[in-house]
């Protein structure tokens, strides 16, 4: 890989807070937690992927609290080669957490994002590449045909349907971690002070002009996979709540219901015994219908509790991700 060129020291980097010596054409930048058997094989494609692009190059690895050697191959692998630069985080963070960072501290003029499973084949980036031109700020990925379980299948359509819908028509969602995108598409991230930032809505919900390109998906062959079903049930709610007011509106609508129905009810009571007669035995209706709104309330109370979490989360103001140390 070229060597980058070097930065005119009066420069002042805009980004990123460390000292910086170069810029380079296109930033690949790789999230890894727990991903010691691959990283050999993927350092190794994408290298091959990267001489024939006849560009200057950096490879960040963001470690996201790894404690399975991955960080240590990342260290070895730099040795060999200088255009590495890796991030490592004080523990565990989370995927988006990790990309926000890479985001961050990388300087390229184009970014790649891509993840460290090699189910998206570097190979395929030339494509995300050629559909960069002048007027597009954000290149998104379809596979042309997803190689991973029905389950997870499953799961990530039922996100999809949750985040579209609280995005609205005007918004077409991708949530592909495969992209290519410009600096300026991270200005416009940092811009967005809420913790709500999973990449791929929050792209998605910026609306920048965005081309859209179909890859190949592989199978995991090695390593497993770190979205399972309480992660996409997570991100999930991070979505419904981060990006609609629907689920506040919801609980008027259930409270109304509530009402309704316990009005209902009593109407019928009194309606038997003053109009037919009848003295119904209203324990069991009165039961049921105490056991009804108590769910609904119980309901509320969740929805209520994860809006509040949030400005809770914002009054702290913690950040998203605390760096342990840069190797560059």
């Amino acid at each position: 890989m070229g060597e980058p060129a070097k930065r005119n020291p009066d420069e002042t980097p805009q980004k990123d807070p460390l000292p910086v010596s170069a810029e380079v054409d296109i930033s690949f930048v790789i999230p890894v937690y727990n991903e010691a058997p691959i990283i050999d094989d993927l350092y190794s494609r994408l290298s091959k992927v990267v001489a024939g692009l006849g560009k200057t190059c950096e490879l960040l690895f963001i470690d996201d609290g790894s404690d399975d050697g991955s960080y240590q191959q990342l260290q070895a692998l730099r040795e060999k080669d200088s255009s590495i630069r890796i991030i490592r985080f004080t523990r565990n963070f989370g995927q988006q957490a990790a990309v926000l960072a890479g985001f961050r501290h990388c300087r390229g003029a184009i970014i790649v994002q891509l993840d460290s499973d090699l189910q998206n084949p570097p190979e395929e980036i030339p494509k995300l590449l050629d559909a960069m031109t002048d007027d597009i700020e954000l290149v998104v990925t379809v596979p042309r045909k997803r190689k991973d379980t029905w389950t997870r299948v499953a799961g990530s359509r039922v996100l999809q349907c949750f985040a579209q819908k609280m995005l609205g028509p005007s918004c077409k969602l991708n949530l592909s971690s495969f992209r290519a995108l410009r600096p300026s598409v991270v200005d416009k991230i940092d811009q967005c002070k809420d913790k709500s930032q999973f990449m791929a809505v929050l792209m998605s919900w910026m609306g920048v002009p965005t081309a859209e390109v179909e890859v190949e998906h592989s199978a995991r062959e090695k390593g497993v996979t770190k979205y399972g079903l309480s992660q996409l049930i997570r991100l999930t709610w991070d979505i419904v709540t981060g990006y609609s007011n629907f689920p506040l509106r919801l609980v008027t609508y259930m409270g109304l219901l509530g009402a309704s129905t316990g009005f209902g009810l009593m109407a019928f009571l009194i309606f038997q015994r003053v109009v037919r007669g009848i003295l119904v035995d209203g324990m069991v209706l009165l039961s049921a219908a105490f056991a009804f709104l108590a769910g609904i309330q119980l309901l509320s109370m969740g929805l209520l509790g994860e809006y509040l979490g949030r400005v809770h989360l914002r009054v702290q103001d913690r950040p998203d991700y605390i760096v342990d140390k840069v190797i560059e």
